[in-house]
């Protein structure tokens, strides 16, 4: 069985909210919106597989925290000994 088989070029709805866990309800969702690069065939939506993939490689480099980005504590909820 070769990838091609396993994930296709174009991925559906059902197909896509499978791999990530989520609804198919949010896949539509971020289709409609444009927060996925979709397009439709008939009614349904279809994704090309490096949009899927591009769009979660920017969302694990959007969610990386850095200690920059963390804010530091207010001194008053410090536990002090």
């Amino acid at each position: 069985m070769n990838d091609s088989s396993v994930f296709p070029e174009v991925l559906t709805v059902a197909e896509i909210a499978d791999y990530l866990r989520v609804s198919e309800t949010t896949i539509w969702r971020w289709c409609s919106t444009g927060k996925l690069p979709a397009f439709r065939v008939g009614r349904g939506w279809r994704v090309q597989r490096s949009d899927l993939e591009q769009h979660i490689s920017a969302q694990k480099r959007k969610n990386v925290v850095t200690s920059d980005a963390i804010p530091p504590l207010p001194s008053g909820l410090i536990a002090r000994r």
